[in-house]
């Protein structure tokens, strides 16, 4: 029996490549997310690092997204789409180990992102402001 290469291993599938779909179907035969419209949600890199707000970045990109409407498909699936080109590093990885669990819906995602990369310590400031208001 012949071993597998260690390329094999290594190589991307297909699967990874596209993300999962949305919940809301897309009606439209066939689109397009062009090139120019990709860089720009990518100049919006998020990397998960501590000093970076996640709500800041989720304001722009949905700010960004809203400039493009696609025939037959929804700001949410459109958004759906995009954010994988928004995250990088640390971010991208949680993207990939979490896509898989908030059941096609983009609210979902969005809310386990602001938990996941909202720092402990900014949550204990605002609740501790809001007692002692």
């Amino acid at each position: 029996m012949e071993q597998p290469s260690i390329l094999s291993f290594s190589a991307l599938k297909g699967e990874i490549l596209e993300p999962p779909q949305s919940d809301h179907p897309i009606l439209a035969s066939s689109y397009e997310l062009r090139p120019d419209f990709i860089a720009m949600v990518q100049k919006l890199s998020f990397s998960g690092l501590y000093s970076e707000n996640p709500y800041h970045h989720l304001r722009e990109f949905e700010q960004v997204c809203s400039y493009r409407a696609i025939t037959g498909m929804s700001h949410d699936t459109l958004k759906w789409k995009l954010f994988p080109f928004s995250v990088v590093e640390r971010a991208k990885q949680w993207y990939t180990h979490t896509v898989g669990s908030v059941n096609r819906s983009w609210d979902e995602l969005r809310d386990k992102f602001c938990l996941s990369f909202s720092p402990q310590s900014r949550i204990v400031a605002l609740r501790r402001d809001i007692l002692c208001f």
